[in-house]
């Protein structure tokens, strides 16, 4: 697996976790627009972070099962 991507990964999960915390604390305060924005916001990060997780390991698979160069079915 690419170190690039799952390092990406990782910083995404981060962000996201602090987005969600700031959602929360947002949520305790009483703003009533700003909650469901980072909320949303948050959880887009995470999406985000599971498809470059996905797309590492999809690599990772492509290099795995490639073809020997002679074979020829």
């Amino acid at each position: 697996m690419d170190p690039s991507s799952s390092d990406a990964a990782r910083l995404l999960r981060a962000f996201a976790v602090r987005v969600l915390t700031l959602a929360l604390v947002v949520g305790i305060a009483g703003d009533t627009l700003l909650t469901p924005l980072l909320a949303l916001a948050g959880l887009g990060l995470l999406l985000a972070s599971a498809g470059t997780a996905a797309e590492g390991r999809q690599d990772s698979f492509q290099e795995v099962f490639q073809q020997p160069p002679h074979w020829n079915p």
